[in-house]
């Protein structure tokens, strides 16, 4: 070998051995640099002609670990879901509080049941109704907070939604243009940019908001879609859009979240949107979705329920006990019903007319099976009643007034043959005596028959949204009032679901909808409606109660009725005391009866029947009971989404170690490196030395 050949080799050993130095202190500076990946250096034979002329670099190398990449961004995004519901079912237990805590949903209504009790020992004591109306007001309002708590809550989650769609746009935007520069750079020899790090932290910072793959290309691009292998990024960028409500309520129809793909050169889309909320798996977003269209709407439609199961037996009570003295007027409220529709009432039902003293004046005892149509109940009052009471329905509303000084108007069931319509008594009804009242109806048993007069004005249209368990609008669809009877319109909606569900009549006049087996779990929204029943305003998804607004809306707007709540004396806490020898001038009605009080008092234990709703099986039990199934689903929840949070967490720590023991730094090796890399330096640079000796002996020589 030459003395020129030795010399380039010792040159090649000191050139490669400086830059295997320099990757390795830049190891080193960068040990905790979030994101960077190690670099190693693969040295190779210098050949030229057929000949070993020394050492070269062959490549950088970044060190990457596909598989540990993948499960770190995996875990990242089912880390992020875990952690958005832990956070939001712990805000909810917060919200109905402990099972134990003093202010907890069942604490409020077993006071109110407690008081109600007490209320029965002394129904003549002004302190016990107060107390009582008091213990009931405060536990109304409760619920009535907790309900428009969760739609906080819902608006909440929206705005983080909301906020998270512009971070993951940026995301996409920044990987895109990264994309585009390690393109150029890999092209041109430089296969570990430290554009790389920068657009792998940019794919990890993605992962936390949904769940993504990644496919690296050869040209050193990387593609990026969803995991049910929707694409956000390949030769196309893309970006989320979503038009963001401003406020959230019980009847907010959220808008679809869309994918469209873009032109970033052209600034154009490229094709027609892609909804998203049924492709998203995991990450933030996901979590966020649950929560406002599946989590929090199951709450607020529980609280409905059990709402309005207070609200019937309270105002059941109400309505077949009387003030003393009674009221001059009982005045119900927009049913919605017009005086031609059937009365379809059974059973008997007592009005009398009684003074100051408790005194009967007169009344009447009717059957209402006799009667055909709401205007034929208005005659047949008026005319029993003789003038010492007028009967009058306008817009809906019955109302009964007494005549005469004094007098006031009273009503009870007939303890044999109650009356009935759609489960509930006359005066129940009609809300010619109630106790509370709400936002939305306590009740949508209508009670009408499939054969009966529709009662809407022909053309009005009602549009609707099917929208399934996981967000995903599942099918829009509209109907238009035609036809003549409640069978037609059940027909009409049910064509226009097109077989996404199913609308059915039951015998109480209750209009159910049944998602289809396919979509099981999917609820129905109202995004309008212009129909009207006849001049009463009440369209037809507030008269059947369509659409799950209307059953969260049964816990909002809560309240004692005004006059009882500023007098207690009007609460109505006796009953008639009738009988077929009663006549006028016997006393009926006395201040220390409390046969009212002890009904109101039976309501705490009482069985009813609660449907089943927002994930919650009903059946018959007592309010208490349901109330306590309430607390316990929403513990269950959040103790779930913490246990998940923290094995998340576990193996998202567990993935990103393992990543990091692969593709870190490590200082001991790194060190270890530069030695042997500065040894093979020094070596390099003494070869040359001896060269130059040697040519200097030679020199001399000659």
């Amino acid at each position: 070998m030459s003395l020129n050949s030795i010399l380039n080799t010792a040159t090649s050993g000191l050139q490669s051995n400086q830059t295997a130095l320099r990757v390795t202190s830049n190891n080193i500076a960068n040990v905790n640099t979030q994101g960077y990946h190690r670099r190693a250096v693969d040295f190779g034979p210098q050949v030229t002609a057929g000949k070993l002329h020394g050492v070269q670099i062959d490549e950088v190398r970044r060190i990457a670990d596909d598989f540990l990449a993948r499960e770190a961004t995996s875990s990242t995004g089912a880390l992020g879901k875990a952690d958005v519901l832990a956070s939001y079912f712990k805000r909810v237990q917060d919200l109905v509080g402990s099972l134990n805590g003093g202010s907890s949903l069942d604490s409020r209504i077993s006071g109110a049941m407690t008081a109600l009790t007490q209320l029965s020992v002394d129904p003549a004591s002004l302190a016990r109704r107060s107390s009582a109306l008091s213990a009931v007001t405060s536990a109304m309002s409760s619920i009535s907070a907790m309900a428009a708590n969760v739609q906080t809550l819902r608006q909440d989650a929206n705005a983080q939604l909301t906020t998270d769609v512009s971070s993951v746009n940026g995301l996409l935007a920044k990987i895109y243009e990264l994309n585009t520069k390690v393109k150029i750079a890999v092209g041109g020899g430089d296969t570990s940019t430290a554009l790389l790090d920068q657009r792998d932290m940019a794919v990890a910072d993605l992962s936390k908001y949904l769940d993504i793959r990644t496919f690296d290309q050869s040209d050193g691009r990387v593609f990026v879609a969803l995991g049910d292998g929707t694409s956000l990024i390949n030769d196309l960028s893309s970006e989320l859009r979503y038009v963001s409500p401003t406020a959230v309520a019980s009847s907010t129809s959220f808008p679809s979240l869309n994918l469209q793909r873009t032109n970033p050169e052209g600034g154009t889309d490229a094709g027609p949107p892609t909804a998203l909320e049924g492709r998203i798996r995991s990450g933030e977003i996901r979590g966020l979705i649950d929560l406002r269209d599946k989590a929090l709407p199951d709450l607020a439609e529980q609280l409905g329920a059990l709402a309005s199961s207070i609200t019937e037996q309270l105002n059941a009570v109400h309505n077949d006990s009387s003030a003393v003295p009674p009221p001059a007027s009982l005045n119900g409220r927009n049913t919605g019903l017009s005086a031609g529709d059937a009365l379809n009432f059974s059973g008997r039902a007592t009005v009398a007319v009684v003074d100051s003293q408790g005194k009967l004046v007169q009344r009447l005892d009717l059957d209402l099976s006799t009667l055909s149509t709401v205007a034929d109940l208005v005659n047949a009052i008026n005319a029993g009643l003789g003038g010492t009471a007028t009967a009058s329905f306008s817009n809906g509303a019955l109302s009964i007034a007494a005549a005469g000084a004094g007098n006031g108007v009273a009503m009870m069931q007939d303890p044999a043959t109650p009356a009935s319509r759609g489960g509930r008594g006359l005066s129940q009804f009609f809300g010619l005596n109630d106790l509370v009242s709400g936002a939305s109806p306590s009740s949508f048993a209508t009670g009408v028959a499939a054969a009966d007069a529709h009662g809407f004005t022909p053309g009005g249209t009602a549009q609707f949204v099917l929208r399934g368990a996981d967000g995903a609008v599942i099918r829009n669809f509209s109907m238009t009032v035609g036809g003549a009877t409640v069978a037609d319109v059940v027909t009409d909606l049910n064509t226009a679901a097109a077989g996404t569900a199913t609308f059915a009549l039951d015998a109480n006049g209750n209009l159910s909808m049944t998602p289809s087996g396919a979509y099981a779990g999917a609820r129905l929204e109202v995004t309008n409606d212009t129909t009207a029943r006849g001049t009463t305003g009440v369209g037809l998804s507030q008269f059947f109660g369509l659409g799950t607004a209307m059953r969260q809306n049964q816990a909002a707007g809560l309240s004692v009725r005004s006059d009882i709540a500023a007098n207690g004396s009007k609460l109505a806490l006796a009953q008639l005391d009738l009988s077929a020898s009663t006549v006028v001038g016997d006393r009926v009605l006395g201040i220390s009866d409390n046969r009212g009080a002890v009904r109101l008092a039976q309501i705490a234990n009482a069985a009813v029947s609660i449907s089943n709703v927002g994930g919650l099986a009903g059946g018959q039990m007592s309010i208490s009971d349901y109330t306590a199934l309430i607390m316990s689903k929403q513990s269950d929840a959040l103790n779930t989404a913490a246990s998940e949070s923290v094995f998340r967490q576990d193996v998202h720590e567990e993935a990103v170690s393992r990543r990091t023991a692969v593709e870190g730094v490590n200082l001991d090796e790194e060190l270890s490196n530069m030695m042997i890399f500065q040894q093979a330096y020094n070596a390099s640079a003494r070869l040359i030395s001896v060269v130059q000796q040697m040519y200097d002996t030679l020199l001399n020589a000659v």
